[in-house]
């Protein structure tokens, strides 16, 4: 039986990627006959920032960071950060109450100006954090309610799970460690006046993250993504949508029973203010991660508002806030994103 579901599962990844793969060249061939002007479809790019949901602190995505450019024979270095401050609670039930940083060294090398390879190494870490006091005075200020988060003690960090009166510590206190690390395949192709541009990523990690703190999911799993972006005629103004899909065979993480395939979507507009400055609105909308958990067995949806700045002909600098909507029980309160890349 478990043979069967990890052969279910490898054939709806590879028929994932081969769909991506067919839209990829439905895309390249219409450009090859050319056009000076194909690459304004990419502009400066969409904000690549993951989700930061407690779905996904039980088990870490990394949805969506594709690279910014692609260069043949050139290495392309990059980082980025994400800070947020969670709290979720029912009562009785569960409770996630912390801060969560995650942070991605990526590398790869240009094999074409369309393709390149490359590695990913996260690390992940957990902490009681410093914001409990400002989020829960800016929420009394516009008397939106603390959701009881102020009864408890500030800037700690644990997760409780509670059935039946008893109480499991899933974990408490602060944590610090390598993430499961990646390879990565991406393709790019300009689009043409007509038809969007297009990135593609590939993406395999294997099980180096402790699962046990919540820093690795604790077998190896596969994700495949891609995004279209679309200049609005000769307008400072382009248009990008993105579907992602994960895959990991392992379906519990700490007692949780968890769902072996998510989806994602990616929506968005760019406004590209000068050639080397963009301001950007995104949504990432996100499938349940956990299969009948409460609050974290609903879609997540978060707004990312933000910008980017080319700060040399080699170097992209990004930086956004992330928000919850719709469902607040399993977003986090506020997030933070920053990244820097760099072509050597």
């Amino acid at each position: 039986m478990k043979h069967a579901r990890s052969y279910t599962g490898l054939r709806t990844v590879a028929m994932a990627y081969f769909a991506c793969f067919l839209l990829d060249m439905m895309i390249t061939l219409p450009s090859a006959s050319g056009s000076d002007n194909t690459n304004e479809n990419f502009g400066l790019g969409y904000l690549t920032v993951p989700s930061l949901s407690p779905g996904h602190i039980i088990r870490p995505s990394s949805m969506f960071l594709l690279p910014n450019s692609v260069k043949e024979g050139s290495l392309e270095l990059s980082f980025d950060f994400q800070w947020a401050n969670v709290w979720c609670q029912e009562l009785d039930h569960y409770m996630i109450d912390g801060e969560w940083i995650r942070s991605n060294a990526r590398l790869h090398y240009g094999l074409t100006d369309s393709i390149a390879l490359g590695v990913m190494v996260p690390v992940v870490g957990r902490t009681g954090g410093f914001a409990d006091s400002t989020i829960e005075d800016f929420h009394k200020a516009f008397r939106m309610g603390n959701a009881q988060r102020d009864e408890y003690p500030r800037n700690q960090s644990v997760m409780l799970g509670i059935s039946n009166g008893t109480t499991q510590e899933i974990t408490r206190g602060e944590s610090w460690g390598i993430g499961d690390v990646s390879l990565y395949a991406v393709i790019k192709r300009a689009g043409t006046p007509v038809l969007p541009s297009l990135t593609m990523q590939l993406q395999l990690s294997f099980p180096t993250g402790d699962d046990d703190q919540l820093e690795g999911l604790g077998s190896p799993s596969a994700s495949i993504s891609a995004v279209a972006t679309k200049r609005l005629g000769s307008s400072p103004v382009l248009v990008f949508g993105g579907a992602g899909f994960f895959y990991c065979e392992d379906s519990e993480l700490a007692g949780i029973k968890l769902h072996r395939e998510e989806y994602s979507t990616l929506l968005g507009i760019e406004y590209q203010y000068t050639d080397s400055l963009s301001l950007v609105l995104q949504h990432l909308g996100s499938s349940p991660v956990a299969i009948d958990y409460y609050d974290i067995s609903k879609s997540c949806y978060e707004i990312s508002a933000g910008a980017k700045w080319r700060i040399s002909d080699s170097a992209t600098v990004e930086f956004a806030v992330v928000e919850n909507m719709i469902v607040f029980k399993n977003s986090s309160d506020i997030g933070v994103h920053l990244a820097v890349s760099r072509r050597l």
